[in-house]
């Protein structure tokens, strides 16, 4: 069984955004530094209260994440 969860990006004031780029990459930036980290190998689909989300065992590395909690 895994243990992958569903991941989405907390944006409440938190200066990060998540962008699926034209190239297939998703970017997440740091709009207040314009830091990008291109997060590779993930699992993601779209959902129509928060947008983007992640699967993995953990967070991404970069950005505050919280469990979606809709799934």
């Amino acid at each position: 069984m895994s243990t992958a969860k569903w991941w989405v990006l907390d944006q409440r004031e938190s200066g990060f955004a998540l962008e699926h780029r034209p190239s297939g990459d998703l970017v997440l930036m740091n709009t207040a530094t314009s830091e990008e980290h291109v997060l590779h190998g993930y699992v993601w689909k779209h959902c129509p209260h928060f947008g983007l989300q992640i699967q993995s065992e953990g967070p991404p590395p970069y950005g505050p994440w919280v469990e979606n909690p809709e799934e």
